[in-house]
């Protein structure tokens, strides 16, 4: 017997504004635990708002993934605030950082509404960024990769998905 919950707006054309904004982040959080047991070499996810507050994560000890959060948020800001060598601020397809100990990915989410008492909801929707700890050896394209298909996973809750390109990198 599976644990999932009931996600037929992953499969099919339901919306997911035909789900409450409960059910919509209890499948979030499913998916994000599945992300986190299943990619070879991760071991936490936590998926943030852009201001820096936890939303959901893969049963990481809860002021932990408060610190991350905010640590994660604020390297997301960096990379999206910094001029580039073109002279014009780009959007950041994912921020990698190598650890002694572990690896560190950050990626935009997209924006979703199934968070509507979050802090910091602007019109009802929040700016969410995805953040993984992996293992030192996780092979950091197989990780980048699977957190590409996560987000589109997330792509029915979202009210902006995130685009994605033709190779499979998240914009």
């Amino acid at each position: 017997m599976s644990t999932q919950p009931a996600m037929s707006n992953v499969t099919d054309s339901t919306p997911a504004s035909a789900t409450t904004t409960s059910e919509q982040r209890d499948s979030m959080a499913w998916l994000l635990r599945q992300f986190a047991v299943e990619t070879p070499g991760v071991l936490h996810a936590v998926l943030i708002s852009r201001d820096g507050l936890r939303l959901l994560d893969s049963d990481v000890d809860k002021d932990w993934a408060d610190e991350l959060s905010a640590a994660f948020s604020g390297i997301a800001s960096l990379a999206a605030n910094t001029t580039g060598p073109t002279s014009r601020k780009r959007p950041v397809r994912q921020v990698i950082i190598e650890r002694d100990d572990a690896l560190f990915f950050v990626q935009r989410a997209g924006r979703s509404a199934a968070f509507e008492n979050h802090p910091g909801n602007e019109r009802g929707e929040v700016n969410t960024i995805l953040a993984v700890i992996a293992t030192r050896d996780a092979d950091a394209g197989t990780v980048g990769f699977e957190m590409g298909r996560l987000v589109q996973k997330f792509a029915p809750y979202m009210v902006i998905p995130v685009r994605v390109g033709t190779g499979g990198e998240v914009r």
